[in-house]
């Protein structure tokens, strides 16, 4: 019952009834990772949704030089993986374990068996997928535009 008040806790899930996140719940598994382990690699082909009951880890990306940046830091209630659970495309970055941390884990081939037997919650979890691209997709305009920006001003004090 725990996990199921994470999962409630958990703006993914808004909507959900109590029913329904049993059902969520009784798809996932729980998984602990040791500090400094990889929980999901850049690159690999997206297996799941993770989300994080104990711990905090680093979202990292590398870039073409081969040095990598921390895209976020993740704690309790937050998660990653989720657009796998759609497309099981290739993962857009690493997902580490900065301390101990303990995930529920809910793989592909669960998700689809457990949206295949309940439309609502296949639903629900669409359009939830929706919102949240929505606004990653508004924070990636944001970031897109101020980097244009920075680009402009370094050009103009090249002039100079």
């Amino acid at each position: 019952m725990e996990d199921v008040k994470l999962l409630k806790s958990i703006s993914l899930f808004k909507g959900f009834s109590t029913t329904e996140l049993l059902s969520i719940n009784m798809s996932a598994k729980s998984k602990g990772y040791e500090k400094d382990e990889t929980i999901v690699k850049e690159k690999a082909r997206g297996d799941g949704l993770y989300i994080i009951k104990k711990g905090k880890v680093r979202v990292v990306k590398t870039d073409s030089f081969g040095d990598e940046h921390i895209l976020a830091f993740l704690g309790r209630g937050e998660y990653f993986g989720e657009i796998s659970l759609v497309d099981q495309a290739p993962r857009s970055a690493s997902v580490i374990a900065e301390e101990d941390t303990e995930c529920l884990a809910i793989k592909h081939t669960d998700f689809q068996n457990l949206i295949a037997g309940n439309k609502e919650i296949e639903r629900k979890f669409y359009k939830a997928f929706s919102i949240v691209l929505c606004e990653r997709l508004r924070i990636a305009n944001e970031n897109l535009t101020f980097s244009q920006e920075i680009s402009r001003l370094v050009q103009e004090l090249e002039k100079r």
